[in-house]
């Protein structure tokens, strides 16, 4: 009896989210991150390349994909994209957890070339300064073009909901509303670039990152019971977390540009108050109007913040960004300032940590 093909694909380069060439999976569906057994190659000409082997002690990390309608002209036209009939790359079906995948290995002129490259241990190409960090403001364009097409998109139980980008430093970025979600019982919008915002801090920096990718059938910063604060939970308890950053975006009514919400009295900040201080000196170094901690102190309901505080006895901060910083199509400045505020802001934090 002859097997069923494929109907999914394993990407761990340019085709990722945010890569350069992400745009060519829009039709696809991202069902979760992936690491499988393997070794990651770092080749000189701007792109990755995995030898996969399922005795490895090395993993090759990555996003698993579902393939559009007509999957088989699809799965060709990336086999154009990799290269395949000049061999560059070539297409292999891979099992692993239980997942039965399309992935690409460098073909034979591509090994040829390849024979002296680096290996990244780590196995994560995204990781680093490198791709990110020369230009975080087009990979989070990139990012955001294909994170918009999940703003809507109702959970189908394939796929999970929620992302885990797991990192290498001791902070985490949540973005509970990078999709729509339900408070009492309405639909809010999702708040764009919040995701994009976590990712970029994820890739340059190290920090951990967990963001919506599904809409959210109870608004995480509204209500305990939800599958964000489960897996929120979970990381909390199996990683070693010394602050959640945790962002949104609000309108433009106000003059200021960016809020920090650390509960009434600064309870939410626990022994980390120095966090405060490093957000106002950031926002000023960036020249960024931020507001009283007391506009959206992020005590009044559910809020992830009082939730990673209170249960987990982790310090806290929830950031507001008003939309006229995360409209790069219209302000690429103000968004380019954005970037540099954030990053500046978390690797405060991580330096007073390691000093």
């Amino acid at each position: 009896m002859t097997e069923s093909k494929p109907q999914k694909l394993f990407v761990y380069g340019t085709l990722r989210k945010g890569g350069a060439r992400s745009g060519h999976l829009e039709r696809c569906r991202l069902l979760r991150m992936m690491q499988v057994p393997g070794t990651l190659y770092r080749t000189p000409f701007g792109y990755p390349a995995a030898v996969f082997d399922k005795n490895s002690s090395l993993r090759v990390q990555g996003e698993l994909y579902e393939l559009p309608p007509g999957p088989e002209d699809f799965i060709r036209s990336v086999d154009r994209l990799e290269g395949v009939d000049e061999k560059l790359f070539s297409r292999s079906v891979i099992r692993c957890e239980e997942e039965f995948f399309y992935a690409y290995e460098p073909g034979l002129e591509l090994k040829k070339r390849i024979a002296d490259a680096d290996i990244i241990k780590n196995g994560n190409w995204f990781s680093g300064s490198g791709l990110c960090g020369e230009d975080p403001f087009s990979f989070a364009i990139a990012f955001e073009n294909i994170q918009k097409q999940y703003y809507r998109m109702e959970p189908d139980g394939r796929s999970e909901e929620n992302i885990f980008l797991e990192g290498t430093v001791p902070v985490l970025v949540t973005c509970p509303h990078s999709t729509a979600h339900v408070r009492m019982g309405k639909l809010k919008r999702h708040e764009f670039y919040t995701a994009a915002l976590g990712a970029v801090a994820h890739l340059v920096l190290g920090c951990h990152c967990l963001y919506a990718n599904r809409e959210q059938g109870t608004d995480p910063n509204y209500y305990d019971d939800c599958d964000f604060k489960t897996a929120l939970g979970k990381i909390l308890s199996e990683t070693k977390i010394d602050l959640v950053v945790d962002i949104h975006g609000t309108g433009n009514e106000r003059p200021e540009d960016l809020f920090p919400g650390v509960g009434t009295g600064r309870e939410f900040l626990l022994l980390a108050p120095d966090v405060l201080d490093d957000f106002y000196l950031s926002a000023k170094e960036h020249g960024i109007a931020a507001g009283s901690a007391d506009i959206f102190p992020a005590a009044r309901q559910m809020t992830v913040a009082k939730f990673v505080a209170n249960r987990f006895s982790v310090p806290a901060i929830q950031i507001e960004i008003s939309d006229r910083l995360r409209m790069p199509w219209r302000r690429e400045e103000e968004f380019r300032r954005l970037i540099g505020f954030f990053l500046e802001f978390i690797e405060k934090i991580i330096s007073e940590k390691e000093g």
